[in-house]
């Protein structure tokens, strides 16, 4: 069809080829403005890049024909132009840029695309640069793009000066290519200049980006690595989630009234899409921090409501607080025409355990509610809450009035027969709700007054009125609020007391009667389903164990009955319980594995029942692991039972195994472990301190825990950035209602190391502890990789590792095998706890001085790099001096080795012994008492000293003032600043170890165990070392600075002016086809390549059609789709002429081109051959090149002429490739 059009054009006159033209610009146009797809934005584009140069004349129009007939004039040819330019397709983009571009290049010469005579210089440089960004965007690495983006902001102001000559829709097309990038980066780079964007604060250009930010905008933000800050500290903010709250803040209050609506769009448009954790929770979080304003009504309501429910994430505390941030949100933007009702039915959708909690910050926020039990007694405690704030703590009035209509039928539900049993119910409902929470004493004293209507109530419904088993629920809320009352009642002196002295024996009494009858009532009759009885049937089941473990914990066995019965019985009631653990609901099984937690202990001698239980109870956990909701309290639950202190002398290694493999993929699971046990081996209780020694000595089965323990702790792992934000969202404390009750991968950790901490040295079998304990870490250390890469795994453990051995190293009588550590190849941050280990070790036990010189007499070949570290702990001689004999005599052997490693080869040892010898000369010099000892020495450290401090090299010069002021040699002291505080959190951060690694005091702190008093320091008594920055004295390149506007900016080579016309139309063409018709048939060069036959020798390709050869030939067309050829090629393929010739047929191709007329030109060394320099190529060129043997002797006759490379050096020749890009 193109072709036809094009001839009938060459065919026609002007007039009728403007009437074509305009019809052709009338379909093309209709048909984009009725289907606005991808796929026509590109077949229309095609149409238009055909014939360009048809409807784009270079000369003055002035006739009406002319005028129809120029795109320029049609809006929807611009609208064609911006799809193309954020084409998907990087064809039409391409031909979009060049229509814009030819457009602008003819609006030079004429008064039209709203170009004014008098603005020709601002409207050319801002099309020019407009130009150069899209075709720059065009590219993927970052640094040839960067430099470009200052200019969008030239564009922006461009806009911004004169809006009547260039729109803001092309600065989104700007935006929506580099959202669409490849590169991530590039992608980053795009998001951070939108959010940076001042010119939004205009309420003309907020209406314009407004729904470019409810579309492509929020497509991007979903993208999870757009949150990734590499720069930035574990649990801090992203700075692109910083920059986002600006932003939104900005955007929403600068649009006008009538444009507000575009927030239920944006949330509507949230909705559609599944997002992933970490960005949905920064974008809900940037919605609570718009300022209050009626923008949402039901509908925007309903829309929050869907977009909670897209919450699938596991990570319960991601989850949690993205729901804190929308709720926050909702009331904090919701319309005054949407009913309470409507809020807070909304509000229902919100789990109090994970972000509507009451006593946070957001529960404090406002607004009641009315309808469902749970519905309405959380918004009368809402309302309370918020009315007590207001008045001061005076709520008596407000809450009478709220509360009157549930007193009023609580007060009746005894002595009204006619009252509903359904409002009865709905009363009752609503009072175990209101009492289940912590009511404040106003709320119970109100309730007081009721308690006998209600016990007589609910005794009369449940001695006698419930007959029927559709009745079971029912009966289980009057138990529940008689529960509830005794409690309430337990807590009051006010309250009447004959709950339990005369209900509960009614209530006994009646039940177990009941319980004697034989059951007459026929299950189908009353149309009961078998699942139904099925749960009445778990629920009877959970309740006799609720009582059995009660009455076992209260009463116990009467010590009249033989031993060999309890025990007898006692195994009887734990048979039953495994029983019952593989009957009953995987939400019923706590109270069985409270009677097994109490039986356990007592039946020890019936080892394989015991293993039995504990087996099936672990099963049984360990499938709920998929159920947040059922697996945290059974979990809680088996650890209390089967690492109860009497069971603790069982291994239950298995368990363990499974239990540390659980803890890798669900967070959590190791920290309650070694919760229980830390508190069980070390009781704060004094009634257990008793039994002490006995609870302690069950800590020997299970050290492979405290040792797994002591380097347990996060890893990098793929969802990296899930955990970074974890951290973040911690931080922000009771600001988030879901901090309540989060474990971190620390906590295992973080309690093993209270554990330690409070251990007594005094104690024997403390002291036999921390011996075996640090003989395991020593083992674990030793089997860890020579070699391994900073932050890695090995890296971590190896820290860890070393910070427990730092830890209990003051509490040890004897420490080995610590010397040797310092001939390993370690990353700083183990380094530097070696060194500091070292230093303390020669303070506490002086007599391993002589321990510590033998280590520099082994062989320098083996040791030049570690002898570094035992030059650094000589670097604080000054600490370990004080406490050795013979000061004068260990300062003189200090320096004789520290003046061997100043002339040692290696820089960074010179450089340590410099150093080292500065800090020992200057305590040399002090010894004034024996002057003899040094006797000689004064004059050769002085010039080493000297040669030091006047260092010719620039970086020398710069790394030896830069160790001087390192945090180790410089503010640390090693006896001055030991503290957990400095191991666990100030060394981490200064040797620059991963954030997650560090562990801040409040960490233990927080611990319920954590004591008051300790025998090591939490915090470091001076601040100087925590106030100093990471960093190293080896010299580090810092990147410049960018510039505001870059002159020189790389510009890749479009070449559309030469031919595009003649380009498009072949688009359907075969390659070969193709490229004969892109302006290259006029060439006159012809590469042979038919002697290579390695693919990426073929990149030549590339370099053909670059500088424009009329055709290569190769030895077979298979090489197109070898991947190394299309690597190298970058279709290249595609605009060049490519013909097969095999070796064998290269005689008679090579005469045919002869007598064409071509020049056969060989690329060899022969007798004859010329230089290349000296040789003038003819006009028509056949070159034929040749790899490894060279041309064959046959095909050497056929040639008229070789040329040879001149070469000076002595390899023999030159890659094929580079040979034919030289020619």
């Amino acid at each position: 069809m193109v072709r036809i059009i094009l001839t009938s054009l060459s065919c026609c006159s002007d007039a009728r080829s403007n009437i074509i033209l305009k019809r052709v610009l009338d379909d093309v146009c209709s048909w984009h403005s009725t289907e606005r797809t991808p796929v026509v934005t590109e077949r229309t584009l095609l149409c238009l890049t055909v014939l360009s140069d048809h409807l784009l004349k270079s000369h003055i129009v002035t006739s009406s024909e002319c005028r129809e007939a120029d795109p320029r004039l049609r809006p929807q040819f611009w609208i064609i132009c911006q799809d193309g330019l954020t084409h998907r397709d990087s064809v039409s983009r391409k031909r979009a840029l060049y229509l814009l571009k030819r457009c602008a290049a003819l609006s030079e010469e004429e008064t039209l695309f709203k170009w004014a005579p008098s603005k020709s210089k601002p409207l050319r440089e801002f099309w020019e640069d407009y130009t150069l960004v899209m075709e720059t965007l065009e590219e993927n690495q970052v640094h040839v793009v960067r430099p470009v983006l200052n200019r969008i902001d030239t564009l922006i102001q461009a806009t911004v000066n004169d809006s009547e000559l260039f729109h803001p829709s092309w600065l989104l097309c700007v935006y929506q290519r580099m959202f669409h990038s490849e590169n991530k980066s590039l992608m980053r780079e795009g998001v951070c200049h939108l959010l940076q964007l001042q010119v939004l604060q205009q309420p003309a250009f907020a209406a314009a980006f407004s729904q470019f930010v409810v579309g492509s905008f929020m497509n991007v933000l979903s993208e999870t690595s757009l949150f990734c800050s590499p720069g930035q500290s574990v649990g801090d903010c992203p700075e692109l989630a910083v920059k986002l709250q600006v932003f939104l803040v900005t955007f929403f209050t600068s649009l006008p009234s009538e444009d507000r609506c575009v927030l239920f769009q944006l949330i509507q448009q949230l909705s559609s899409k599944h997002w992933c954790a970490v960005p949905l929770l920064f974008v809900c979080q940037a919605f609570s921090h718009l300022p209050p304003c009626p923008l949402l009504k039901i509908g925007g309501l309903s829309a929050l409501e869907v977009l909670r429910c897209t919450m699938i994430t596991h990570q319960v505390l991601l989850r949690g607080a993205a729901q804190c941030f929308l709720l926050k949100s909702a009331l904090s933007l919701t319309d005054n025409e949407v009913t309470v009702d409507d809020i807070f039915s909304f509000l229902m959708h919100f789990r109090a355990d994970e972000s509507l909690c009451r006593g946070t910050e957001l529960w404090n926020e406002r607004l009641p509610d009315t309808r469902e039990a749970d519905k309405l007694a959380r918004a009368l405690l809402l309302c309370v809450d918020m009315e007590r704030r207001r008045l001061g703590g005076e709520t008596s009035e407000i809450l009478g009035s709220l509360l009157s209509p549930l007193l009023d039928t609580l007060s009746r539900v005894y002595t009204n027969i006619y009252l509903p049993v359904r409002k009865s119910d709905k009363s009752l409902q609503l009072l175990l709700r209101l009492l289940q929470d912590e009511v404040m004493f106003a709320i119970e004293q109100t309730f007081l007054k009721l308690v006998d209507p209600v016990q007589d109530f609910i005794l009369r419904r449940l001695c006698g009125e419930l007959q029927e088993l559709f009745d079971v629920e029912r009966a289980e809320l009057y138990l529940c609020v008689l529960r509830q009352l005794v409690v309430m009642c337990s807590s009051s002196s006010r309250c009447p007391k004959n709950i339990q002295q005369f209900a509960f024996p009614k209530l006994i009494k009646y039940s177990l009667s009941v319980l004697l009858e034989p059951a007459q009532q026929d299950l189908e009759a009353q149309g009961l389903l078998q699942q139904d009885w099925g749960r009445i049937a778990a629920n009877f089941l959970r309740d006799q164990w609720i009582c059995l473990n009660f009455l076992i914990r209260t009463v116990g066995i009467k010590a009249s009955v033989e031993i060999s019965q309890v025990s007898e019985t006692l195994g009887a009631a734990l048979s039953c319980s495994v029983e019952a653990l593989a009957l009953l609901p995987s939400d019923f099984v706590l109270p069985v594995l409270n009677v097994m937690n109490t039986l356990l202990p007592q039946v020890q001698d019936q080892e394989n029942l015991c293993v039995q239980a504990v087996t099936l109870s672990w099963e049984l956990v360990q499938g709920l692991s998929t159920n947040a909701h059922d697996f945290w309290p059974a979990l809680k639950g088996f650890i209390s039972m089967a690492f109860q202190h009497k069971l603790l002398q069982l291994t239950h290694d298995q368990i363990f195994t499974d239990l540390l493999e659980l803890s890798q993929s669900k967070s959590g699971v190791f920290g309650v472990l070694l919760q229980h046990c830390c508190q069980t081996w070390l009781p704060n209780d004094p009634a257990i301190r008793d039994q002490a020694a006995a609870v302690f000595s069950s800590v020997f089965n299970h050290l492979d825990i405290v040792t797994e323990a002591c380097v347990y702790g996060p890893v990098f792992r793929r969802d990296q950035l899930v955990l970074d934000v974890q951290i973040y969202v911690e931080q922000l404390g009771a600001k988030c209602a879901a901090n309540v009750g989060v474990t971190d991968d620390q906590l295992p950790r973080t309690c093993v190391l209270t554990f330690l901490s409070r251990l007594d040295p005094s104690d024997q079998q403390h002291q036999r502890f921390m011996e075996e304990l640090v003989m395991k870490l020593l083992r674990k250390i030793s089997k860890s990789k020579v070699r391994y890469y900073g932050n890695s795994l090995q890296h971590r453990v190896k820290n860890r590792a070393w910070q427990t051995l730092l830890l209990l190293l003051p509490k040890l009588k004897e420490v080995k095998h610590v010397f040797e550590a310092g001939f390993c190849s370690n990353q700083a941050s183990v380094k530097y706890l070696i060194e500091w280990m070292m230093i303390l070790i020669l303070v506490k036990y002086p007599h391993h001085i002589d321990k510590f010189w033998s280590c520099f007499n082994f062989d320098h070949e083996k040791t030049k790099t570690s002898i570094c570290t035992f030059l650094s702990v000589l670097v604080h001689f000054s600490v370990i001096i004080p406490h050795v004999k013979d000061k004068v005599g260990q300062l003189r052997r200090a320096l004789d080795i520290i003046l061997q490693s100043c002339f040692n080869h290696n820089f960074s040892v010179r450089l340590y012994a410099l150093l080292a010898l500065k800090k020992v000369w200057s305590l040399a010099e002090k010894e004034e008492e024996d002057d003899e000892a040094f006797q000689g020495l004064s004059s050769v450290v002085t010039a080493c000293l000297n040669q030091a401090e006047t260092m010719q090299s620039t970086n020398a010069n710069k790394n030896w003032l830069r160790i001087q002021g390192h945090f180790f040699f410089g503010a640390f002291h090693p006896i001055r600043d030991y503290s957990m505080e400095t191991i666990f959190q100030t060394f981490p951060s200064l040797s620059e170890l991963a954030d997650d690694e560090w562990i801040p005091p409040w960490k233990f702190e927080k611990l319920s165990f954590f004591p008051e008093s300790l025998l090591i320091p939490l915090r470091n008594s001076a601040p100087e070392l925590g106030q100093l920055q990471a960093g190293d004295w080896v010299q580090q390149d810092r990147e410049q600075d960018k510039e505001e506007r870059w002159s020189e900016v790389q510009k890749k080579i479009t070449p559309w002016r030469s031919g595009i016309n003649d380009q498009e139309p072949e688009l359907k063409l075969v390659p070969a086809q193709r490229a004969a018709r892109l302006g290259k048939q006029h060439g006159t060069l012809l590469v042979v390549a038919s002697l290579i036959d390695k693919p990426t020798n073929l990149g030549l390709c590339r370099t053909c059609e670059i500088f424009g050869a009329s055709g290569l030939v190769l030895d077979s067309l298979h090489h197109l789709n070898d991947k190394h050829f299309q690597s190298l090629s970058v279709s290249a393929e595609l605009w060049l002429p490519l013909l097969e010739v095999k070796p064998v047929e290269l005689t008679h191709f090579l005469q045919v081109k002869k007598s064409e007329g071509y020049c056969i030109v060989g690329v060899e060394q022969t007798a004859n051959s010329q230089k290349l320099q000296d040789f003038k190529f003819p006009e028509k060129t056949l070159l034929l090149l040749n790899e490894r043997e060279g041309i064959p002797a046959n095909l050497l006759q056929m040639l008229d002429v070789c040329v040879e490379i001149p070469q000076q050096g002595i390899i023999r020749s030159l890659n094929v490739h580079v040979s034919a890009a030289l020619l």
